[in-house]
């Protein structure tokens, strides 16, 4: 079954939305929406007509925070355990910050997890932020399970898209009023800042680079930290004479976000991958259960629960399906593995059958393939044999009994030719007419050797017996 999952990221100037199909095959962006902020009209009553316009319903649905909205902290702890880690950053971020606990919202993602122990982004957001929020997308009958925060909700694209993550990047997120600055070192979050430089900002682009330097040079301590790739998302993600700002004044590599591959945006939806960055990222990461830096606001009695019990029902009852095709496909496997074997087996009898009719001479089968292949090789070899013609076995016979002397008698016993020697196994008058017969086979000049072995004299007496090994001077043709 289908899921369709809303995220949500109401910014200053623009409401922008993204919907997203979430099947077991996979997911895919169903498309982007945004329309301008109008500010003669209350933010929930223009979230409702927005979401009414174009139908935005989810079973999931998922938004954030910008990051002037939240105060946030990297606290460096000596453990990293999680249970640890709940108990004390609590009070550690407390006591950086202006407010009590009791006024705050608060969660933490460990960014580096070292041998002293580990790093962590805590973020606070105030408790009527978080209430008027969530108040806006309820007169919208929107209930979200998560709240993010904008910042870092692009995140995942960067994963997505592949590539090492080495080095010193950025992440700016440029809006009309705020941006932000994501610093990653060597793929991991090393450092986070929003502040209120944008677009619109007095003084052109040149205004915005040198805000932007104080900014990377707080983040970075100094230059030598600074970035050597910055990716661009937001509105100014759109606009190249930006990119060329940024690249001229860095010295760096400058990635618009809608110039990053995605499989799941569709062709038509890239161009605006920048603008929609933060609702993509949160979509993407819900349906792909990627594991990026992850912050949700929604804790203690503003944890979300209608959803979270839907989807409960839902994992157990596709639980059950999952299960229920789990068996049908073991029964189906286990069928089809009989049927193979049963296959298997009448082969098997089929290669015996087969190679007994071809070598009814065979006592021992050990692998009839090898057997079958070494005959065959045995047999083509003959055939070269047989097939030659100035040294053919009747020939050279021939050859052999006309350079004997006509007093010397052979009785051949075995005649045996290959490629590379013959064989002559008989018996003649004496010792003598042996060496007389070796000296024949010699002078025929196709043998580079001729051996005389196992002569001896017959039972009888009165013969001798021996074999002659001759060896080809080169195979014959």
């Amino acid at each position: 079954m289908a899921r369709r999952i809303l995220t949500l990221d109401l910014g200053a100037h623009t409401l922008k939305a993204v919907m997203i199909e979430n099947t077991l095959r996979g997911c895919r962006v169903l498309g982007g929406f945004r329309q301008p902020r109008d500010l003669q009209l209350p933010l929930a009553e223009q979230v409702r007509k927005f979401c009414e316009a174009h139908d935005l319903r989810g079973d999931t649905v998922l938004s954030c925070l910008p990051g002037d909205a939240v105060t946030h902290r990297f606290l460096t702890l000596p453990f990293a355990r999680a249970r640890q880690l709940e108990q004390t950053v609590p009070f550690e971020l407390e006591s950086q910050i202006p407010f009590g606990l009791e006024e705050v919202l608060m969660d933490f993602h460990l960014t580096e997890r070292t041998a002293d122990g580990g790093t962590v982004l805590a973020v606070a957001v105030p408790r009527t932020t978080l209430t008027e929020h969530l108040d806006t997308l309820a007169a919208a009958g929107l209930d979200p399970a998560m709240v993010g925060l904008a910042p870092l909700a692009p995140l995942p694209l960067l994963h997505l898209a592949g590539g090492e993550r080495t080095g010193v990047e950025a992440l700016l997120d440029i809006g009309e009023t705020r941006s932000s600055v994501v610093l990653l070192r060597d793929g991991k979050l090393n450092g986070l800042r929003t502040v209120s430089i944008g677009l619109n900002r007095t003084g052109g682009f040149k205004a915005f680079l040198r805000e932007l330097r104080w900014t990377l040079l707080a983040l970075g301590e100094h230059e030598l930290s600074f970035p050597t790739r910055f990716f661009l998302c937001g509105g100014g993600a759109s606009l190249p004479q930006l990119s060329e700002a940024l690249a001229q004044a860095f010295a760096v590599e400058v990635v618009p976000f809608q110039h990053l591959t995605l499989s799941s945006v569709p062709p038509e939806l890239r161009g605006e991958q920048g603008i929609f960055a933060a609702c993509l990222g949160l979509g993407l990461s819900e349906a792909l259960g990627l594991s990026a830096p992850e912050i949700n606001l929604r804790r203690g009695e503003f944890a979300h629960q209608g959803q979270r019990a839907a989807l409960r029902r839902e994992m157990t009852r596709l639980g059950w399906l999952a299960a229920g095709v789990a068996l049908v496909a073991g029964l189906a496997f286990a069928l089809e593995v009989h049927r193979l074997n049963a296959r298997y087996e009448a082969l098997r009898q089929e290669i015996r059958h087969v190679f007994t009719s071809a070598l009814p001479e065979a006592r021992t089968i050990v692998s009839e393939k090898a057997q079958l292949q070494d005959a065959v090789t045995d047999l083509q070899g003959r055939q070269r044999v047989i097939a030659g013609t100035a040294t053919a076995p009747l020939e050279l016979l021939r050859q052999l009994s006309s350079a004997l002397p006509e007093q010397v008698k052979l009785d051949l016993d075995e005649w045996t030719f290959d490629e590379e020697s013959v064989r002559l196994r008989g018996t003649t008058a004496s010792f003598d007419a042996a060496e007389t017969i070796k000296t024949a086979a010699t002078g025929l000049g196709m043998f580079r050797e001729v051996q005389l072995k196992d002569v001896k004299t017959t039972a009888g007496g009165k013969k001798v017996s021996f074999t002659l090994q001759m060896l080809f001077t080169q195979e014959p043709r």
